[in-house]
């Protein structure tokens, strides 16, 4: 995260201020001889597609972390109701249930959550909901309380697969207009900073200052779209603390 916050403000910032201060105004521009009016008029254009293309793409790149988080509150709440269904259940059934989502929790934590943030998909929580859906399946048929735990606690099964299948989805099949976009974002914010030193602006101080806030704001832009591009680890990125506080909640303390 520092890193990225170096190299996409910190560095550009001072890279142009040190250009405006030792090109200055050249002298074709002082002259008349450059046609800075033209260069002005297209850097209107591209910092209203700028604009645009950054609107678009932080709509969409904050959709994709907000389905992940909400899919992920979805999962934790299918823990917790299966969890408590299966209270109702007679032995081995409870137990077994139980510890297959203590199971689930833990490796969705420890280790499917890592293996998302580097782009791969982790086979254990699959197995172990399709394990979870066995043991409620194996409830003998019966009535009253356990016939509707081992209902209910089947919906929950359905409920959890069905949100950690979107969720993986989220995260691992990246949208092609949100790249396009995310490229756009980074080509308009280059273009923000070049034009203005193409103009040719005067080594005034004023004129400096300005030219170094534009290109700390184009920066701390062009870091905003890079945090949002990684929803499970960026500056914004959502992590699987609504189902390890879900199942904190519920598990037997020792």
């Amino acid at each position: 995260m520092l890193t990225d916050l170096i190299l996409t403000v910190i560095a550009p910032t001072l890279i142009v201020v040190l250009v405006a201060i030792l090109r200055g105004r050249r002298k074709k521009v002082s002259e008349g001889e450059f046609d800075s009016d033209s260069v002005g008029f297209a850097g209107g254009v591209v910092s209203a597609l700028f604009t645009v293309m950054l609107a678009f793409y932080i709509v969409f790149a904050w959709q994709v972390g907000a389905d992940i988080d909400g899919n992920t509150k979805s999962e934790a709440q299918a823990v917790v109701d299966a969890y408590w269904q299966a209270d109702a259940l007679p032995e081995p059934h409870r137990t077994a249930i139980r510890s297959g989502l203590g199971d689930y929790v833990s490796v969705v934590a420890g280790q499917e959550w890592p293996a998302l943030v580097a782009g791969r998909t982790h086979p254990r929580p699959a197995e172990l909901i399709q394990a979870i859906r066995t043991e409620f399946t194996a409830v003998p048929e019966s009535s009253g309380a356990v016939a509707f735990a081992r209902e209910q606690g089947l919906r929950d099964v359905r409920q959890l697969d069905e949100n950690h299948r979107a969720r993986v989805d989220s995260a691992t099949h990246g949208d092609t207009l949100t790249t396009v976009l995310l490229v756009g974002t980074l080509v308009g914010a280059a273009l923000m900073i070049v034009i203005p030193l193409l103009v040719g602006a005067s080594t005034r101080p004023a004129n400096v200052v300005i030219l170094g806030i534009l290109s700390a704001v184009v920066g701390a832009t062009v870091f905003l779209a890079i945090g949002l591009s990684r929803p499970l680890d960026g500056p914004f990125g959502v992590g699987p603390d609504a189902l390890v506080n879900a199942w904190q909640e519920v598990s037997p303390r020792p």
